[in-house]
């Protein structure tokens, strides 16, 4: 029996330094990949914070180590060693797919982009040739794990003890160092964190409460800086932590016409790109419309731009909304739906992700709800505007709201042959993920074309309109979600949603009002899509209710004259728009000029 026991501990450690010592080899190729995030981060800052930077793998090395003794009663099994090449493949794949999503999104891989990723795949912008790429990558890094798996025999014979307790000796040495430099802002240690998935290092205020007090001279006492004042843009929306929207009941009367609304909205189009040579249907249509040049969306992705356009609130409310989508319904189709008008909708863009339909529309029905999804994005386009076209050839007695948002114009850029008119094109629509620099202009081309076919979608509705005589009867208003970025400022950023600069905000804004023959206002006057909606219902619906008693925005037609600001967000992160300059919180603490990322704010200290 004792010798059954000593047999059983001897094959389990023999077997427990196996798993080991495959974990310690095979965590070189991770810490290669962890690094990556480090040099994504920039250079070093000083000798102290390149030491630092190096040590970071080590956090994940240890955490391996202690998530694998949870399962070592199975893994040290002989015939079962072998299971733990599995979740390390795992990890290391999705350390690999995380390091490119945060190449372009500026956030790390969670729950709720793996929820995207499987019941919204497209919305993701994710094409074949990724998709070749990913699963040739996979199977590269099982391969890798295996070979180095099946070497373990040849490779050279090192002391597990020795190197845990070095690895562990170096782990408290660099956490300390963060400890401090957290303590005192040091951008030295301070800058990695954001850029490492799941990395929390340690931070300890007693710790160095204790050590300011018995060593003043080494760890002095820091004063606080005050904060930035910029409360101002949330002070008249405050609600002290309790929703209360709309602040009173809304008084709404529609005007004896009943005009219809019709609202287009057109992905990833970005301002600027307007023009006779691009969209020559709406920009025939901008002839008749209001312009406002310097109009913003309430984000730099989907989700809140739509938020901040249907609701005229600041996107910072949204997480309010979704707690309760069809108690927290928005005004403007609430309104619309009392004064008698018909809300339609057409899109090939899955709404019901982030509870965006329940909270645009409400418990709309299915007949007024046109979703296409089924096939490719111009497919789904082209199908949501046959049964727009149908449905506007049907006599109605009611007057409408239609709502359409289309998709071709997000990555990755799909149109029918015939609409390649900008050449050349990018075979790899993923090619910027592997050189951040490169040149944009087959890229760039490729977006132009998947506008210049939304342009002609707009064209068919537009023709059909004016042939029906409804456009003389119709407040149409033409924009975008958000815009679209092409490493405009050399600084390596691409698509949208991983900053606030002009080129992923700033969008097209025409109106034109029932009747309207030509262009009556060009403003260059600050905008937001948080106008959008109190313009509606004040111009539209005549609402007597002040403004900001169920918007943080304004009547584009009765702009305030004093300075504003706008808040916009991302999935991840928040900015202030004041001026010339964004105020970025959350991952990407930094200030910058909204049309230059590059030119850093330097009257700004976040550092506090």
């Amino acid at each position: 029996m004792l010798a059954l026991v000593k047999n059983y501990f001897s094959n389990f450690k023999a077997n427990s330094t196996k798993v080991y010592r495959y974990l310690t080899v095979s965590f070189l190729f991770t810490a290669v990949v962890l690094l990556a995030f480090v040099i994504g981060a920039g250079k070093p800052d000083s000798t102290l914070g390149l030491l630092y930077s190096i040590s970071i793998p080590l956090y994940y090395y240890l955490l391996l180590s202690g998530l694998t003794l949870l399962a070592l009663p199975l893994l040290s099994v002989s015939r079962l060693t072998f299971l733990i090449l599995i979740p390390k493949s795992i990890i290391d794949i999705l350390l690999v797919a995380d390091y490119f999503v945060f190449g372009v999104y500026r956030f790390h891989i969670d729950m709720m982009f793996i929820n995207m990723a499987i019941y919204d795949f497209s919305g993701i912008g994710i094409s074949f040739s990724l998709i070749l790429i990913s699963l040739l990558s996979i199977a590269a890094i099982v391969g890798i794990n295996v070979v180095l798996y099946r070497a373990l025999s040849k490779l050279p014979a090192f002391s597990l003890k020795k190197t845990y307790l070095s690895v562990f000796v170096l782990f408290i040495a660099a956490q300390f160092g963060h400890i401090v430099g957290y303590e005192y802002k040091h951008n030295a240690f301070t800058k990695y964190t954001p850029y490492l998935p799941y990395y929390a290092p340690l931070t300890s205020s007693s710790l160095m409460a204790d050590l300011k007090n018995s060593y003043p001279t080494v760890f002095p006492a820091r004063s606080e800086a005050s904060d930035e004042d910029i409360a101002g843009i949330l002070s008249k929306n405050s609600n002290n932590g309790l929703l209360n929207y709309p602040k009173e009941p809304m008084t709404c009367q529609s005007t004896a016409s009943q005009p219809n609304i019709l609202l287009f909205v057109a992905e990833s189009w970005r301002q600027g790109d307007m023009t006779a040579d691009i969209t020559p249907n709406m920009f025939e249509f901008s002839q008749q419309a209001d312009h406002f040049n310097n109009h913003y969306s309430g984000g730099s992705v989907t989700v809140n731009g739509l938020f901040s356009l249907m609701y005229g609130l600041h996107p910072t409310y949204r997480d309010y909304m979704t707690a309760s989508p069809y108690k927290n319904q928005t005004m403007l189709t609430k309104m619309l739906t009392a004064q008698g008008y018909d809300v339609d909708v057409y899109t090939s863009s899955n709404l019901d992700r982030f509870s965006l339909k329940a909270m645009m529309f409400g418990k709309i029905a299915d007949e007024h709800y046109t979703n296409p999804t089924k096939d490719s994005m111009e497919v789904d386009d082209q199908n949501a505007v046959n049964q727009l076209l149908m449905d506007l050839k049907t006599p109605s007695t009611k007057p409408w709201f239609k709502f359409v948002f289309l998709s071709s114009s997000h990555h990755s850029y799909t149109y029918p042959e015939q609409f390649k008119k900008f050449t050349p094109v990018e075979p790899n629509p993923e090619a910027f993920l592997f050189n951040k620099q490169m040149d944009a202009t087959g890229l760039f081309n490729d977006y132009k074309n998947s506008v210049h076919y939304i342009d002609h979608l707009f064209g068919d509705i537009w023709q059909s309109l004016n042939e029906s005589g409804e456009a003389a009867n119709t407040m149409t208003i033409v924009t975008s979600d958000h815009g679209e970025e092409f490493n405009d400022n050399k600084a390596g950023y691409w698509g949208h949603g991983n900053n606030f600069t002009q080129y992923q905000t700033a969008v097209p804004m025409y109106i034109k009002m029932p009747g309207q023959q030509q262009t009556n206002i060009q403003t260059t006057q600050l905008t937001g899509h948080i106008d959008v909606a109190p313009t509606i219902l004040k111009q539209m619906l005549a609402c007597k209710n002040a403004v900001d008693t169920f918007s943080s925005g304004h009547d584009l037609y009765n702009l305030p004259s004093t300075p504003r600001g706008l808040i916009m967000s991302s999935y991840k992160d928040k900015a202030y728009l004041i001026g010339e300059h964004v105020y970025a919180t959350g991952l990407s603490v930094s200030s910058y000029k909204v049309n230059d990322i590059k030119q850093k704010n330097e009257n700004f200290d976040f550092t506090g």
